[in-house]
């Protein structure tokens, strides 16, 4: 049986570590600094507007019949929703009404408090 010439497996793993190199400094080259709930959604609680009732209503959402809304710093127009429809159990929301999507429900932030009022 004859042996694995060495120098195109030694070629294949430079390639490689060429390649992974190259992944990860590209990965990091677009790298943001990882903002707090707080810091992308830092207030102050606005009311929601009719747009973004329209849309959670065409979107099924039962759940936002007491709702307040921040909007994002980084992205302007979408909004973080704190929900309710009882006072005692809260959903998180993330909407944004000229994409006409919303995504939720999901927990509540431990850096945003509730809104005040409820």
């Amino acid at each position: 049986m004859e042996s694995i010439p060495h120098k195109p497996l030694r070629g294949a793993y430079h390639c490689s570590l060429a390649l992974l190199g190259l992944t990860c400094l590209l990965g990091t080259a677009d790298a943001r600094p990882m903002l707090l709930p707080s810091e992308r959604f830092p207030g102050p609680w606005l009311e929601v507007t009719q747009d973004i009732r329209d849309l959670l209503t065409l979107n099924k959402v039962s759940a936002c019949s007491q709702a307040a809304g921040r909007e994002s710093s980084l992205n302007p127009g979408e909004y973080l929703l704190y929900c309710t429809s009882d006072e005692k159990l809260w959903t998180s929301w993330r909407v944004q009404p000229a994409a006409r999507t919303v995504r939720g429900p999901g927990r509540l932030f431990q850096d945003i408090e509730l809104p005040s009022g409820y």
